[in-house]
């Protein structure tokens, strides 16, 4: 991975030195995937091959394998296996592969605060980047940036309300984002807004973000209210 850790012998210098400390009782050795989410990378096999070749003869436990490699890569399972990322329901993969596998485990939404109609030809929030090309309904939803939802969403980014996909209309703002109510039934104040979970996924909305899901993820911030299911 080239960040922390060692390099040739200075692993086996590493391993020595514990070995010879009476402070340390258990030793796992570990590393971490740089490539395993591109299945068809070498790197990971040059990983898998190195670190292999750098085990001592004690058996001592190891673990290799974090959310690409166990679902990518059986033979880097070794003894202890690193999930992350696919715990919450995303995909490791940049080709979204595997998501039939996963379950959604975080969501996040909101509520419509507004509905206003707009004439073709009229424009929608900050530096008018979205003109409407038709008479159009557009809901206003109490989430921002300010909350963690990324301002750097296009317009087009989905969201689910009323048993509807829809899509975000106009730029992110601090406190709200715009949604075009076209093909949503009988929207009105109050309606939830699920931005990303069961219905929509967080690789989609990260997709039209320019990001990945771990950022979205790791960004909301604490002006959002948090329930946590068991």
């Amino acid at each position: 991975m080239g960040r922390l850790g060692f390099h040739g012998n200075e692993f086996t210098n590493a391993i020595n030195s514990l070995e010879e400390s009476t402070s340390i009782d258990n030793i796992t050795l570990m590393s971490h995937f740089s490539s395993a989410d591109i299945l068809e990378d070498a790197t990971t096999n040059t990983q898998i091959n190195d670190f292999n070749k750098a085990l001592p003869s004690k058996n001592y436990p190891a673990s290799l394998a974090n959310s690409a490699g166990i679902m990518g890569w059986h033979e880097s399972h070794n003894d202890f296996i690193r999930p992350g990322i696919m715990l919450y329901g995303s995909s490791p993969f940049p080709d979204k592969s595997h998501l039939d596998k996963l379950i959604p485990a975080m969501s996040l939404s909101s509520a419509l605060i507004s509905i206003k109609n707009f004439k073709a030809g009229q424009s929608v929030g900050y530096g008018s980047r979205y003109i409407c090309n038709k008479n159009t309904a557009i809901g206003v939803v109490a989430i921002g940036y300010a909350d963690g939802y990324p301002r750097s969403a296009k317009d087009g980014t989905p969201v689910f309300i009323n048993g509807v996909k829809s899509e975000i209309a106009g730029k992110v703002s601090m406190d709200m984002i715009t949604i075009d109510l076209s093909n949503v039934p009988s929207p009105k104040i109050g309606d939830r807004v699920e931005l990303f979970g069961e219905n929509i996924a967080i690789d989609d909305v990260a997709a039209n973000c320019n990001t990945i899901s771990y950022e979205i993820f790791t960004k909301i911030t604490s002006r959002v209210y948090k329930t946590y299911v068991q």
